[in-house]
């Protein structure tokens, strides 16, 4: 035990160490911007019961936001490679700010759908572009490690905003939660114009690799492997999602647990992930073992619905969580890694942007699919179909990982 202790530290002390300022600085970025991201989590409650819309307004609404994000991961594709994505960071932090903080303004029903999907495409531009940031700047054969310092910052602003949204909402009132996402995004952009002023490519060999490359990277739309890659994302994401839109429904209206159960077990999710992900893609990467683990981890993920098929108890819910957990950490920092790993840098914007409107079609895909298959063939069925989906993801997601990263 006194030897096994020294080496906990040493392996969390080696996860966090090595990484360029420009990845440190990005990860605060996305820190700042996911914690302001407090609106959309109670968006379909303004929308009910401030402006008085009913569901289908409410769901329009919001579904138009998924639209846009699509929208926005396309344009950020198509001006990255061109602009940098320095400048495509910029434009979508103090325009998405500048939107999101006008949303309180607009009460009825066009104008506001039409500023929804504007807002969105203005704050979906920023991830795209974000990764292929890390592409450029983060050190070769470091890209998992980076994507999951990324992955952290989300997880941990992803975490917190609801709380803090809730406690504005409820002591401030709903305006002032566009008040402050719309700060936030400001202020990340602040940030990100200071210190992105003193960024450098991080080695000599690289700036020289992609200043003298030609413009002939292929088209990630051409790319046959990469489009194999996509669509077993695209398969894995369907069941993803389903954690933030069926399986709630199920575990409140089939098992009976309430929402406090919901989200301390949700929130269970988010801090395994903050404190063991990334000593664990640490470990797993000092070992060449990213491949055997990034498919023992989707394996992981397809079975973690089972738990479901079984009578209601909250071992079976938590281990339900805990699969889903344990899978999310093994293979979505991979899976990430792989679309900068794979595209041309002349090419990165192009190809992260189309890694996430695969994404943003999933986002609006998986939740109607989900429902609708539960409410029309039952919960049950929505689970076994859903895990032979994710297990069907195994070959077309791997066929198309053609760039293996070293460690």
């Amino acid at each position: 035990m006194a030897r096994l202790f020294p080496g906990i530290i040493s392996l969390y002390k080696d996860a966090y160490t090595g990484h360029p300022r420009e990845i440190w600085h990005l990860v605060i970025l996305t820190l700042i911007n996911r914690m302001g991201t407090m609106v959309l989590p109670f968006m379909s409650v303004y929308l009910t019961t401030v402006l008085d819309y009913s569901l289908n307004q409410a769901g329009l609404l919001v579904g138009t936001y998924g639209v846009g994000s699509f929208l926005g991961a396309w344009l950020a594709g198509k001006y990255t490679d061109k602009l940098g994505p320095e400048l495509i960071i910029k434009i979508s932090l103090f325009c998405g700010g500048v939107m999101f903080f006008s949303l309180q303004f607009v009460t009825t029903f066009v104008p506001l759908l039409i500023l929804v999907f504007v807002t969105s495409i203005f704050g979906e531009t920023y991830r795209p572009a974000m990764m292929a940031a890390v592409g450029k700047y983060g050190p070769e054969g470091e890209t998992t490690r980076s994507m999951a310092m990324l992955r952290l910052a989300i997880s941990l602003g992803m975490s917190l905003a609801p709380t803090i949204g809730g406690f504005v909402a409820a002591n401030l009132g709903y305006s002032y939660l566009f008040v402050v996402d719309g700060c936030t995004y400001i202020l990340a952009g602040i940030f990100f114009t200071i210190v992105s002023k003193s960024w450098r490519v991080q080695t000599e060999e690289k700036t020289a690799k992609e200043g003298t490359e030609e413009k002939s990277g292929v088209l990630p739309q051409h790319n046959r492997q990469y489009l194999l890659f996509l669509s077993g994302t695209f398969l894995l994401g369907l069941g993803f999602v389903q954690w933030f839109h069926t399986v709630p429904v199920f575990i409140k209206q089939e098992w009976g647990y309430d929402e406090r159960y919901i989200g301390t077990l949700m929130g269970i999710h988010s801090l395994i992930i903050v404190l063991f992900e990334m000593p664990l893609i640490q470990w797993i990467q000092s070992r060449n073992l990213i491949e055997k683990a990034s498919r023992i981890g989707l394996f992981t993920f397809a079975i973690c619905f089972l738990p479901f098929l079984l009578p209601p108890s909250l071992v079976w819910y938590s281990l339900a969580v805990l699969l889903w957990t344990l899978g999310s950490m093994m293979f979505l920092p991979v899976n990430n890694a792989h679309t900068i790993v794979a595209s041309p840098p002349d090419r990165r914007g192009a190809y992260t942007s189309w890694y996430w409107m695969c994404w943003s079609t999933v986002a609006v895909v998986g939740p109607l699919m989900g429902l609708f298959l539960a409410d029309s063939a039952g919960f049950t069925t929505l689970w076994i179909t859903i895990t032979i989906i994710v297990f069907l993801s195994f070959t077309t997601v791997f066929s198309g990982r053609s760039t293996a990263e070293k460690p």
